[in-house]
């Protein structure tokens, strides 16, 4: 029988301590990692030849044991108002794409960066959930993203990547450690070198994680996925209610602030008709009035919920209004790249075209 070819692990999946670790068993100093470190990352290099200042001894040792390969960019697409651009990254496995946005917003440049391909929560106004979930991506494939996204600012002369945001394709706390040591090497002096200020996690509720990630003195923002008022009702949108009911997310977010001094982003996607009335002003007051916490407030999207819609831009202007109001401090978050498919919600792994 033929032996196939062994496929050689990408130096990108690997954390930092166990990358330092492979490359000194290769019989290379301590201090190889650091520059091989920055040549993945910061310089965004493809091939061990690539890299200057490393031996030709140690990059043919390197070679024979690992690739360096980036995640394939299939499509780019800028939104008309050039204030977000998607990209669709191929992974070998799947027919669907993993997609990530750029966002352009004066001098920030934010990436939001997809923890998985598809998702299994199933919340019904989310495209990715009807792909259902695929799999959990490699931290190659985390930051692979960022990579390609930094690779296209340069090729038009732009500022890199300045803030994180894990609000793509996926629940990025249920693929914890891939997430986790993702956010390591995106906050790493010799990698990314973006502060844990500019990062933010967005969750629909995955408790037990939040708990995980308040233990790693890693202060970044989070962001929970509320989208109703009570239980009943968001249990019918987001199954995961089920397991984690609105009072326990207000109970983590408290625990969250407390530990870390960051105060808790609750989402809120308005529905016409469903969620945007003066109940739930009054609900949302109640509720969330007691705890240092922040709501953003953003209109349902066009996608597949199609026995809803979002209210007109006036409508959620004014129940912002009411919820600052009540006391809450509340904000109108900007939808951007609708007309790529690429703002909250329509992510599917389909990419189009113009």
């Amino acid at each position: 029988m033929k032996k196939l070819p062994s496929i050689k692990p990408n130096l990108k999946d690997l954390p930092l301590p166990a990358l330092k670790e492979a490359i000194t068993s290769c019989g290379q100093p301590a201090f190889r990692a650091k520059q091989v470190t920055k040549w993945l990352y910061q310089k965004r290099v493809e091939t061990f030849e690539a890299m200057a200042n490393v031996s030709k001894d140690a990059r043919s040792v390197l070679e024979e044991k690992f690739t360096v390969a980036k995640l394939p960019v299939v499509a780019v697409i800028e939104s008309e108002d050039k204030d977000a651009v998607k990209f669709g990254f191929g992974v070998p496995d799947s027919e669907y794409l993993v997609e990530s946005v750029l966002l352009v917003d004066g001098e920030r440049r934010t990436a939001c960066l997809s923890s998985q391909l598809g998702c299994g929560l199933g919340c019904v106004f989310c495209e990715t959930g009807s792909i259902g979930l695929v799999r959990n991506l490699t931290q190659a494939e985390i930051l692979g993203q960022l990579i390609g996204i930094n690779d296209y600012q340069v090729s038009r002369k732009d500022k890199f990547v300045t803030n994180i945001v894990f609000m793509g394709m996926g629940e990025a706390l249920s693929n914890y450690d891939n997430f986790l040591s993702s956010l390591r090497i995106i906050n790493a002096e010799d990698a990314f070198t973006i502060g844990s200020r500019r990062i933010t996690v967005s969750t629909a509720g995955v408790i037990p994680s939040i708990r995980k990630l308040m233990q790693q003195d890693l202060p970044i923002g989070l962001a929970i996925s509320l989208n109703a008022y009570n239980n009943p009702m968001r249990s019918k949108i987001m199954p995961i209610n089920d397991s984690y009911p609105v009072e326990a997310l207000v109970g983590i977010a408290g625990e969250y602030f407390e530990k870390t001094g960051r105060q808790v982003t609750f989402e809120y996607v308005l529905v016409e008709g469903q969620n945007d009335g003066p109940e739930a002003v009054r609900s949302l007051a109640a509720l969330l009035g007691n705890i240092g916490c922040k709501i953003n407030v953003i209109a349902l999207n066009p996608g597949k919920y199609r026995n809803a819609k979002g209210p007109e831009f006036k409508k959620v202007e004014r129940f912002v209004q009411s919820l600052f109001a009540s006391g809450l401090n509340a904000t109108l978050r900007k939808s951007r790249g609708q007309d790529i498919s690429g703002a909250c919600g329509q992510l599917s792994g389909k990419m189009i075209t113009k």
